[in-house]
């Protein structure tokens, strides 16, 4: 039932910020396979050099087989690519509804996790992303505020008008939460930023479609 109420929340929010946003979510022109489960599209090019070089090593490490596209002398798939994104920076990961440009490994992960479950995290990952999960093995909304975040304050806003349940621990004031946001934001260069999660997803951009996305997914 809990899960149910995020979902119509959510939906509810961007509803009524940008209904044309909803046609996008729940299509799905993604990467999927014909049974409507999540697959992982590598699009690459010779010159892209050590990134997708890098993107390649760490998917076979983790024994996922994306489709490969190499875009040198390849029309349709230079065509495909623009259907996701708009960048020329490679390579490009799409999995699912989701989509990254260059390489992280900690975001592939967290992207592959809807392919692999978290086989493809190291013990460490695990310990910490089981935190962002309930009894029930059901995704949290989680943020990692940090002092004088304004884009928190707008976004627990958000979630308080919709009943968007979630669970802020703020690392300044939270010893066990300091360490495993200093595990995550050492990924992205040790941010000082705060970060949101949904589950073992980042949403990098703070806003509730995210999290709805995210929900989607991971449910």
């Amino acid at each position: 039932m809990k899960k149910l109420i995020v979902l119509i929340a959510a939906i509810a929010f961007v509803n009524h910020y940008n209904p044309s946003l909803l046609s996008f979510i729940w299509q799905k022109d993604g990467a999927f396979n014909a049974s409507g489960t999540a697959k992982a599209l590598l699009f690459v090019h010779d010159e892209c050099g050590a990134p997708c070089n890098a993107a390649l090593v760490h998917l076979k490490s983790k024994s996922i087989k994306p489709e490969v596209i190499d875009l040198k002398d390849n029309a349709e798939g230079r065509k495909l690519l623009q259907r996701y994104v708009d960048s020329t920076t490679l390579p490009v990961l799409v999995v699912g509804n989701n989509i990254y440009n260059g390489f992280n490994a900690r975001s592939y992960n967290e992207f592959l996790y809807e392919i692999k479950g978290d086989s493809i995290f190291s013990w460490r990952d695990k310990r910490v992303y089981k935190q962002h999960f309930n009894e029930f093995n059901q995704p949290k909304v989680v943020i990692y505020s940090t002092r004088g975040c304004a884009r928190c304050s707008d976004l627990r806003d958000d979630f308080d008008s919709y009943g968007i349940e979630y669970i802020e621990w703020d690392i300044n004031n939270n010893s066990e939460a300091k360490i495993r946001y200093n595990i995550l934001a050492r990924a992205y260069g040790g941010s000082s930023d705060a970060l949101l999660y949904v589950g073992t997803r980042r949403i990098e951009a703070f806003e509730v479609v995210g999290v709805l996305q995210a929900i989607e997914d991971l449910m």
